[in-house]
């Protein structure tokens, strides 16, 4: 019974403990101390995603270029940093009185770095070298530490399985006043610019292409002196910059010498056997070689077509009847390159529409545009950009103004309308102007291939020999079209059929051939033999005679706007011819109902041409 009770007593206080253990809740484990996140502070990396939002629109290229709101990102491959870029400045759009649109500000060489947290825009020259196996090229880096442009910090990092990007904020660089790329030093001092008005600057496009990015940015700098709208006390212009990626092997080069007219770059190499410093000097020239399967052709004196074409595109804001014109003037260059063992060697295209290739731009480095420019400017230019370490023309655009055809007129009535019954009227006919659009467009091709222009060309004919209908039409009126040979106003109204402005002529497809002609299997130090005997096989003869423009007349056989071997009796002939004109500007430049202007300019054109014969001779 005791045992009975005693059992009663245990399952009692067991069903207690088992009754109070459902009501207590479950005993919680200590909690563990977690870390609390750490904000990110203000200018760390952030999360891709935080810097390139969904809103950002993106442009693909040399670098994707991003713009948020107000902001703009290049996004850099890591295969670019360390990869040497040109980066070419120029006015894009001038205030009045500044000269044109496209004259070129600056020209640098850079090279994108990373450092820690920043990426650095350091600025490279090529000035100053040794070869890199030579111990002296340890003293030359030394003197020659690559300054920073630029430091931008690290805003974003895109890495997965196929990029590693890097993602900076470039506004501020575009914006505030960084001086290679703005306004000239130079001018501020000419204007008086005291400072940038930031809240007058802004970007306005930000392009990127396969090989070369795009900026426009306009600037507004606060002028005591500005050129023109002195009421605003400011100056404003759209700035452009060209970043360019340069090869990854620099073209071979060709060394230059002064005989032959050519523009060229230099630099001090240290590492020659010389026992001084010497500046070696080399070509600005267009990468032409011959395909590995025509080397044979071509030696054996078959011309071939080269690896890459010379290819001009014609701007589609250039009116539709001027055009063949343009690209004649282009073509025209072909014989010359002929002599250097090419065919097609440069070819003119039509700029392909929206439809045929809606990506085609003039502003992407592959493509080399003649821009037509609705602009009151008279003049046309041909400027080329290249590589400063081997003079590999890598790009160039002409600028082509529509007000060009005002210069060509007046020269073309005052210099020839004595014997020209074309050339006597306010307005010339089509064919007559688009054969002297023609003469203007080969003239600027000229500078774009390297030539320079050669003032002493035209005194290698004879001046009789002008008044030659069979010699002229052979050999034009130079035999350089890059000479200011302009007309011919030596010929007299009995002369006959006479040609009347120079062709491309025996000088340039000479210096073409020299410049270009490919010289296999050699250095660019051994062609130097080779080059020079080119040269001494036309020595003494003056078709082949090379004269640089000088800016004050100092030999007067290398003047401008002259004709002829002999001033005295040139401009004697163009004084006979103005002579013939003068009597007869009121009939030729007038119009029923018009007032005088034109009679007028011509008038002050037929004095300027009577001071340039005058010139000529004292």
């Amino acid at each position: 019974m005791r045992t009975i009770k005693m059992l009663m007593v245990l399952l009692l206080a067991a069903s207690v403990t088992t009754s109070c253990s459902i009501f207590q809740g479950k005993k919680k484990a200590p909690a563990k101390k977690t870390a609390s996140a750490k904000k990110p502070k203000k200018g760390d990396i952030q999360p891709y995603s935080k810097v390139i939002t969904k809103e950002a629109k993106s442009d693909e290229g040399l670098f994707t270029v991003h713009q948020v709101d107000e902001k703009y990102f290049y996004e850099i491959p890591d295969s670019l940093f360390e990869r040497e870029m040109l980066m070419v400045t120029r006015i894009a759009k001038t205030a009045s009185g500044l000269g044109f649109g496209g004259g070129k500000q600056n020209t640098q060489t850079l090279r994108w770095q990373k450092k820690n947290k920043d990426v650095l825009l350091r600025v490279v020259s090529h000035q100053v070298v040794a070869a890199d196996s030579l111990p002296v090229s340890i003293a030359v880096e030394n003197s020659n530490f690559e300054p920073i442009l630029y430091s931008f910090p690290i805003k974003a990092i895109k890495k997965d399985s196929v990029t590693n990007n890097t993602v900076i904020d470039v506004t501020d660089f575009f914006t505030k006043d960084v001086k290679a790329i703005g306004f000239q030093q130079r001018a501020r001092r000419n204007y008086k610019v005291s400072r940038l008005d930031a809240s007058r600057s802004y970007i306005d496009t930000l392009r990127s292409y396969p090989q070369n990015i795009e900026s426009r940015h306009v600037k507004t700098y606060l002028s005591s002196d500005p050129p023109s709208n002195s009421s605003v006390q400011s100056i404003s212009l759209e700035m452009s910059n060209s970043m360019i990626l340069l090869p990854k092997e620099p073209m071979k080069r060709r060394y230059f010498d002064q005989r032959v007219g050519w523009f060229a770059r230099g630099q001090q190499d240290y590492g020659l056997e010389d026992q001084k410093t010497k500046t070696v000097t080399y070509l600005d020239r267009w990468r032409l070689e011959v395909k590995d399967e025509d080397i044979a052709k071509f030696k054996a004196g078959e011309l071939v077509v080269p690896k890459k074409q010379i290819v001009y595109y014609i701007d589609p804001a250039t009116p539709v009847k001027w055009r063949k014109y343009i690209k004649q003037g282009i073509e025209d260059w072909q014989i010359a390159f002929e002599a250097a063992g090419f065919k097609e060697a440069i070819i003119a295209k039509d700029a392909p529409t929206k439809e045929e290739n809606p990506e085609w731009s003039p502003e992407d480095v592959r493509y080399s545009t003649v821009r037509y420019l609705a602009s009151p400017i008279p003049n046309a230019n041909g400027p080329h950009v290249s590589d400063p370490r081997s003079g590999e023309i890598l790009e160039s655009d002409i600028n082509w103004y529509h007000n060009v055809m005002t210069l060509l007129h007046n020269w073309f009535f005052i210099q020839t309308a004595a014997i020209n019954p074309d050339a006597r009227m306010n307005n010339f006919d089509d064919a007559v102007m688009g054969r002297l659009i023609r003469f203007v467009s080969a003239h600027e091709v000229g500078h774009t291939l390297g030539l320079p222009h050669n003032m002493g060309s035209s005194i290698a004919y004879p001046v009789e020999k002008l008044r030659d209908p069979e010699f002229t039409k052979k050999y034009g009126t130079a035999p350089s079209i890059m000479d200011y040979a302009r007309f011919n106003y030596v010929a007299q109204p009995e002369d006959g059929d006479v040609a009347l402005m120079p062709n491309i002529g025996p000088y340039d497809k000479y210096s073409i051939m020299w410049g270009y002609k490919p010289i296999l299997d050699k250095t660019a130090k051994e062609e130097k033999s080779v080059l020079d005997s080119w040269i001494l096989e036309k020595a003494g003869d003056p078709v082949y005679r090379f004269g640089r423009q000088q800016r004050g007349v100092i030999d007067y056989t290398s003047q401008t706007e002259d004709l002829g071997d002999d001033s005295m009796r040139a401009s004697a002939y163009g004084i006979k011819n103005l002579k013939r004109i003068v009597p007869n500007l009121g009939k030729w430049t007038g119009e029923e109902g018009e007032n005088y202007d034109e009679l007028e300019n011509m008038y002050g054109q037929l004095v300027g041409q009577f001071n340039r014969y005058m010139g000529h001779v004292t």
